[in-house]
């Protein structure tokens, strides 16, 4: 899939995550800390998102990174996901999750 392609089918699930739970762009825009013009650009797929603004809708709204960036998983994160992924992981793979886990648990840390 191009980049483009990957844009618009990050921004449709954000867009329909959005309208399922009955938050307005200002208002999604608001707790997502970006302006609506971007978040309106995610949504038509004409922007990408850094990693720390997935992370934070991510960690915000319980979506599942999986879900958000593929279209996989459940919408929402969860224990028996973690557990799932941890345990067909290799260590060496493992290391790298969990520093990436202890990243994102310093981003939310400091509110970023």
């Amino acid at each position: 899939m191009s980049a483009s392609g990957l844009k618009m089918e990050i921004g449709k699930r954000v867009h329909d995550f959005r309208t399922e739970h009955h938050y307005t762009q200002a208002q999604f825009a608001e707790m997502m800390d970006v302006s609506v013009n971007f978040l309106s650009e995610i949504e038509n797929g004409k922007k990408g998102m850094s990693q720390e603004t997935i992370c934070r809708l991510c960690s915000y709204f319980d979506i599942s990174a999986d879900y958000l960036l593929f279209g996989t998983a459940s919408k929402h994160a969860s224990a028996q996901n973690l557990v799932e992924i941890a345990t067909s992981l290799n260590l060496q793979d493992l290391d790298l999750v969990i520093d990436y886990l202890m990243s994102l648990k310093k981003i939310k840390e400091l509110d970023i």
